[in-house]
């Protein structure tokens, strides 16, 4: 059995909002963790826009829903706009469902936030390590446990560059949180199905003052 650096229950790959989430799910279950990011920090964008009523059922249960809808944007920043210009009237309109009224099947309702202000909350919920710049670039499976290597990618004071150390961490499991293209699943040969992507995409975030 090749020999591990380090052993934790859990390995949870992807520090996004998914990752951070399992991480003080876990936690509170008494599991110990370790969560790596190949990121050297949190996401600076202003992405994934809705956390819907389910979601925050679940941070309700972690004691972070208040939290969360504080720093939430209005829900009215939910409306998608139609305009030729930025100065011309709608031509259509589109709400996110879920974050302007309660919903009888749920004691809290969605909320219109992203992930550079979700993300903070997330991460301050637990204590378990958090390691950035690092990156899963291979696994095993074993009879019962993984054993992943990873590789750190952190850039110093010195050089800019990361160190390329490689460390070896044995977990009882491994938890896939790392997206759309996740180096998890292409090393263990799970496939997708459907027509792949169907389009491209540019997200632009400015400041307009419409005013004037």
């Amino acid at each position: 059995m090749p020999v591990a650096d380090a052993e934790v229950e859990v390995l949870i790959v992807g520090g996004g909002p998914v990752g951070l989430t399992a991480r003080a799910l876990l936690e509170r279950w008494g599991v110990r963790t370790l969560l790596v990011e190949k990121h050297a920090e949190l996401s600076p964008f202003p992405r994934s826009r809705l956390v819907n009523a389910r979601t925050m059922e679940i941070y309700r249960q972690l004691g972070l829903a208040d939290k969360i809808s504080a720093d939430a944007f209005a829900p009215e920043y939910g409306r998608i706009r139609f305009r030729d210009t930025l100065y011309d009237r709608d031509f259509a309109t589109a709400v996110m469902v879920g974050i302007n009224a309660p919903i009888p099947e749920s004691p809290v309702i969605g909320v219109v936030t992203s992930q550079d202000r979700l993300e903070p909350t997330l991460l301050a919920a637990a204590d378990a390590e958090v390691r950035y710049g690092v990156e899963l670039i291979d696994l095993v499976e074993e009879a019962e446990s993984v054993l992943a290597v990873l590789v750190d990618r952190q850039q110093g004071e010195e050089n800019g560059e990361g160190s390329g150390e490689e460390t070896r961490v044995r977990a009882r499991y491994l938890l896939a949180a790392d997206g759309a293209n996740s180096t998890v699943r292409q090393r263990l040969g799970i496939d997708t199905t459907g027509p792949g992507a169907i389009a491209d995409a540019t997200t632009v975030v400015f400041d307009a003052d419409l005013n004037r």
